[in-house]
C-alpha cells in the first residue's frame, strides 16, 4: 500500500461540527421535527424515481448480467415477472441508505460478492459502513482516498495505539463512497444539515425557553416583601419565587402585605421566532412549499414555483448518486469480469414518472378527499401542460338524439283546413290523434325546448 497520512478536519471552525464529533451532532439534529420532515420529503421523492440500466451500446451479455445482479430493469424492455428478493441485492434499499450521506456528508459501503458457476464475480450486497464506525480516513499525498479504518474491534479489545493495527481497514478498491461536496482530501464531505446548524441551535434553545415559560406561568416570578420584612424573611420569599412551578399541587402562602408578581416580556414572540427559523431551514432544502400553509403570503402560483426549484434540486441529487454508482459499482464490476479495456459499459439512469403523481391525485379524488373545482382543474391543466378548458365534445349517441329532435322541430306544421272539409267529429278525432302522437303533427315549440334542455345537460 502506498504511503498515507491521516486526514484531519482543519477547515470547520465550530468544534461540535468537526469530524468525527460532527457525526453525533448531526444525529441529534435529525431528530428535529422540521429537519426530519425536510430530509424525509427529499428522500421519499428520490425513492419514487424509476431506476434502470441503460445498455449504452454495451455487450448484451454484460447488460443482462448487471441488470440481474442489481435487480434493475433494462431500459426499453418490459419487466415480465418479479424474481425473489431473498439473498439478492436490493437497489432501492441501497439508495435509501446512500442518501444518509445527506445527513453526515458521507456514507460508505463495502462491495461483497462471490464467484459463481459461470466463472463471473456477482455482487451480493453493498454492506454499509456507517459514519460512527469510521475511525480514520487514510489519504495519499495527492489527496486521493487510500482506505478507511473502522473502530470495530473483532477481538473485543479496547481500542488504543497498541492494537490499532488489528482494526478493520477497507481499501478503496472495495469501497463505494457517497460523499457530498467532496473537496481536496476531505472525504467526510459536507452535510446537508451544516447550513442549518445556527438556526437549529437557536430554535432548540427557544423551544426550551418556551417550555420553561409555560411552566413558570409565562414570565419570571418574584415576590415584593411585606413592610418591615427581615433579611431572613426576604430570603425565604426569594426561595419560594425561584421554586415556583405550575402543577396540580403547586401553591404557597406569603405573609400579609407581600405581593406575588410575574415579570413578562412585551415585545418577544417565541412562536414567531420558531416560524422564522423553520422557514430559514426550509430555504436550504428548497422546500419552502412546506411553509406556504403557515405563512400569510402563500399561494398556489408561488407553491408551483417552489416545487419547480425543489424538482431541480432532486435532479441534482439523482445525478450525484448515479455518477457515484456508475464509477464505483458498475465500472468496478465490469473491470473484474470483462477487463479494464472495455470502452462501452452499461450505465445507471433514472426516470421520473409523472403518472405516479397523477395516480395519487386520482385516488384522492375518487375517495372524495379532494373535490375538483374550477381553480384546481385550471391548476392541474397548467401543471401538466394541458390546454385550457374548452367546450366539452358531445358523444355520438347524444348528438344523434339531438339531430332527430331538431329534424322534428324543423318540419312545418300543417295549415288548418278551411270550412266545408271534414265533419266536426273527424276534426276532433284528428286533434286527439295529434295530442297522442308526438310525430309530425306535434307543435314545434315543445321540441325546441327539449333540444335546448338536452344541450344544457351536455354542456353541464
Amino acid at each position: 500500500m502506498q504511503p498515507w497520512t491521516m486526514w484531519e478536519d482543519d477547515v470547520e471552525f465550530v468544534p461540535e461540527l468537526k469530524w468525527p464529533q460532527s457525526v453525533k451532532m448531526f444525529e441529534s439534529m435529525r431528530t428535529d421535527a422540521q429537519i426530519s420532515a425536510l430530509f424525509t420529503a427529499t428522500t421519499l421523492a428520490m425513492l419514487k424515481f424509476n431506476w434502470l440500466i441503460n445498455p449504452n451500446n454495451a455487450d448484451e451479455a454484460m447488460v443482462k448480467k448487471l441488470a440481474n445482479d442489481y435487480n434493475l430493469p433494462i431500459q426499453g424492455e418490459k419487466v415480465e415477472q418479479q424474481e425473489r428478493a431473498k439473498k439478492r441485492f436490493s437497489f432501492r434499499d441501497h439508495l435509501r441508505k446512500a442518501l444518509y450521506a445527506g445527513i453526515y456528508g458521507h456514507y460508505y459501503f463495502e462491495q461483497v460478492g462471490d464467484i459463481q458457476d459461470d466463472g463471473l464475480w456477482h455482487l451480493r450486497k453493498l454492506a454499509e459502513r456507517p459514519p460512527r464506525t469510521i475511525m480514520q480516513f487514510r489519504v495519499a499525498s495527492d489527496g486521493g482516498l487510500i482506505s478507511i479504518v473502522q473502530n470495530v474491534n473483532p477481538q473485543n479489545q479496547g481500542i488504543s495505539a497498541l492494537n490499532v493495527g488489528i482494526l478493520p481497514e477497507i481499501p478503496i478498491d472495495r469501497l463505494v463512497g457517497y460523499v457530498w461536496e467532496q473537496e481536496g482530501a476531505n472525504w467526510a464531505g459536507r452535510s446537508w444539515f451544516r447550513d442549518l446548524y445556527k438556526n437549529w441551535l437557536i430554535k432548540d434553545r427557544l423551544v426550551r425557553i418556551d417550555a420553561v415559560n409555560h411552566e413558570r406561568a409565562g414570565g419570571v416570578p418574584y415576590i415584593e416583601a411585606h413592610p418591615g420584612a427581615t433579611y431572613a424573611e426576604i430570603e425565604k420569599l426569594n426561595e419560594l419565587a425561584r421554586g415556583f412551578r405550575i402543577g396540580d399541587t403547586a401553591g404557597g402562602a406569603v405573609p400579609a402585605g407581600a405581593k406575588f408578581q410575574i415579570a413578562r416580556g412585551t415585545n418577544s414572540s417565541i412562536v414567531e421566532s420558531l416560524k422564522y427559523h423553520d422557514e430559514a431551514m426550509a430555504r436550504k432544502f428548497m422546500l419552502m412549499v412546506m411553509q406556504l400553509g403557515q405563512t400569510k403570503t402563500g399561494s398556489r402560483a408561488l407553491g408551483t414555483t417552489f416545487v419547480d426549484f425543489w424538482g431541480g434540486g432532486l435532479e441534482a441529487i439523482a445525478h450525484w448518486f448515479k455518477d457515484t454508482f456508475n464509477e464505483y459499482v458498475i465500472e468496478d464490476d465490469v473491470d473484474w469480469n470483462f477487463g479494464e479495456d472495455v470502452d462501452q459499459v452499461p450505465i445507471l439512469e433514472y426516470e421520473f414518472d409523472p403518472e405516479l403523481v397523477v395516480d395519487d391525485l386520482v385516488k384522492l379524488i375518487t375517495a372524495k378527499a379532494i373535490l375538483v373545482d374550477d381553480d384546481l382543474e385550471d391548476a392541474l391543466r397548467k401543471e401538466m401542460g394541458l390546454p385550457d378548458k374548452g367546450k366539452p365534445r358531445i358523444d355520438p349517441a347524444t348528438q344523434q338524439q339531438l339531430d332527430i329532435a331538431q329534424t322534428v322541430a324543423d318540419k312545418p306544421t300543417p295549415a288548418p283546413s278551411s270550412g266545408g272539409g271534414k265533419p266536426a267529429g273527424s276534426q276532433q278525432s284528428a286533434k286527439a290523434a295529434a295530442d297522442d302522437d308526438p310525430g309530425e303533427g306535434a307543435p314545434s315549440r315543445p321540441v325546441t325546448s327539449a333540444v335546448a334542455t338536452m344541450e344544457g345537460d351536455v354542456d353541464g
